[in-house]
């Protein structure tokens, strides 16, 4: 009888335990480990400890799934690989470590409104983009900022590969650090760009802003409940950073840069307004700003062969342009 009452006792107790329950915008509850990771990262920049259970937190995201689509792509990735790097024996690895990010952003809004991710293991996560892929983006808006008369070569964003770039001129300048700060992006390395990592976000952030000239910052969380009461509600406080003028000159130099730099995927890239492309040998991002929504897809593009000995094989760098372009038309609203 003590035996039946005890574990009566430890039952009541298990379905009285408390949790935090993650929702999408349409209420339907978030189970992917991934996405409860990421929202987990901007709670703790709010200040909301997710150790303290029994929250209820309703997001902007939206619960369709893309992975059907991109595990399509992925495929094709490792048969276009084999033609470079990889061998058909490199597909566990291959299936292990290639992986992908991708966030899409409401221009309007601001809100995140799509998120998917393939780093399962949170070790090998990614949440940063490296501030020298956006130097040139920033160097723009930091000029025209100060003086929306001044003049910009209009092939200034064009990628010229053979371009060497002098230590000198991959330093902050004070003025681009004050520029920085409007967008909230301070404690920088003034000794270059290539030194300092941001946030996805607030990539995105900077991007958009070239938009529409107001500075919006991208929000995942719609409200926070702990024991049904209301700790957190997401409030809009957009800023104007660029008038007309500048705005007319920005866009002329990204409609330059689409245009000399993706002209080969103008069939791919229809009703795209403005993109950016850059990375390194493993980690490649394309920034693309549709009009109605900004998407951000990352890849690592390293496959490790054999982790305790470091072995390990670079997917060949100049597919990643169309690869990523691929991913944007697959999940792109």
């Amino acid at each position: 009888m003590k035996l039946l009452q005890f574990f009566t006792v430890c039952l009541i107790l298990f379905s009285c335990k408390k949790e935090n329950i993650y929702y999408y915008s349409d209420n339907k509850p978030i189970k992917d480990s991934t996405v409860i990771r990421f929202v987990d990262e901007e709670l703790e920049k709010l200040k909301i400890d997710t150790k303290e259970k029994n929250l209820k937190i309703y997001t902007t995201l939206d619960s369709t799934s893309y992975k059907s689509n991109l595990d399509s792509i992925r495929n094709r990735i490792f048969e276009i690989s084999l033609e470079y790097s990889l061998k058909p024996e490199d597909k566990k690895a291959f299936d292990e470590w290639f992986r992908e990010k991708i966030i899409v952003v409401d221009n309007h809004t601001g809100k995140v409104v799509n998120f998917y991710s393939s780093f399962r293991n949170k070790k090998y996560d990614r949440n940063d983009v490296s501030l020298g892929g956006l130097r040139k983006i920033i160097r723009i808006g930091n000029t025209l900022y100060i003086n929306s008369n001044s003049e910009i070569s209009e092939n200034y964003l064009a990628n010229y590969p053979s371009q060497i770039t002098s230590a000198k001129d991959l330093e902050i300048k004070q003025e681009e650090v004050q520029f920085l700060s409007k967008f909230n992006i301070i404690n920088l390395n003034t000794k270059g760009y290539i030194y300092n990592y941001i946030p996805y976000l607030d990539a995105i952030k900077i991007f958009q802003t070239y938009n529409d000239g107001l500075m919006k910052k991208p929000s995942v969380i719609e409200k926070v409940l702990i024991n049904e009461k209301m700790v957190y509600l997401k409030k809009d406080n957009p800023r104007k950073i660029f008038d007309t003028k500048s705005l007319q000159k920005i866009r002329h130099l990204f409609s330059y840069q689409k245009e000399y730099s993706f002209g080969a995927f103008k069939n791919q890239l229809t009703n795209t307004q403005n993109l950016i492309f850059f990375g390194t040998n493993s980690d490649y991002n394309i920034i693309i700003n549709d009009g109605k929504y900004t998407y951000l897809i990352y890849i690592f593009g390293t496959v490790i062969t054999n982790l305790d000995k470091k072995e390990y094989k670079i997917i060949s760098p100049q597919i990643f342009k169309k690869i990523e372009i691929k991913y944007y038309n697959a999940i792109r609203k």
